[in-house]
């Protein structure tokens, strides 16, 4: 697979997206101090050189799924009130079965392979791993955060 104008361009939306700007910096690092560092049920990492993870994501799911996802990008700071509003739509979005699963999984591997370089990237982790986060926030009544950090 060699990635393909969309996917370039979609990758090139993505970036432009992202404020990494000194005062949304600041806010990242005060909300990655809260986070637990022993690997909890609540935690969810995803790690990739060269590509982004959620930009995977998102190119695996294509836009309606993508808006249907809390916050902006792969950020969001919810409050456990709005952690339960949100969770009926990450799930529709998230929770694939069968083909549509599969096809995912097939994009994400294909993203992180042709514009990443990681090849053995976990694909069916980053539709997992965040689904997992807000229904562990919903279940325990916690606040539920996530950023999409570069360094």
């Amino acid at each position: 697979w060699s990635a393909d104008e969309d996917a370039f361009r979609l990758s090139a939306f993505l970036d432009a997206c992202r404020d990494d700007s000194e005062h949304v910096e600041a806010l990242r690092d005060a909300v990655m101090d809260q986070f637990p560092s022993d690997g909890e049920e609540g935690l969810f990492v995803a790690v990739a050189r060269k590509a982004s993870p959620f930009s995977a994501l998102a190119y695996a799911l294509g836009p309606d799924a993508v808006l249907r996802l809390p916050g902006w990008f792969g950020d969001f700071l919810l409050d456990a009130e709005q952690v339960r509003a949100q969770l009926p739509a990450a799930e529709e979005a998230l929770a694939l079965t069968g083909a549509q699963r599969r096809d995912a999984v097939e994009r994400i591997h294909a993203w992180m392979t042709g514009l990443g370089d990681d090849p053995d990237h976990h694909a069916g982790e980053l539709l997992d791993g965040p689904l997992r986060v807000l229904r562990h926030a919903a279940r325990t009544g916690q606040a539920a955060a996530a950023h999409v950090r570069w360094y």
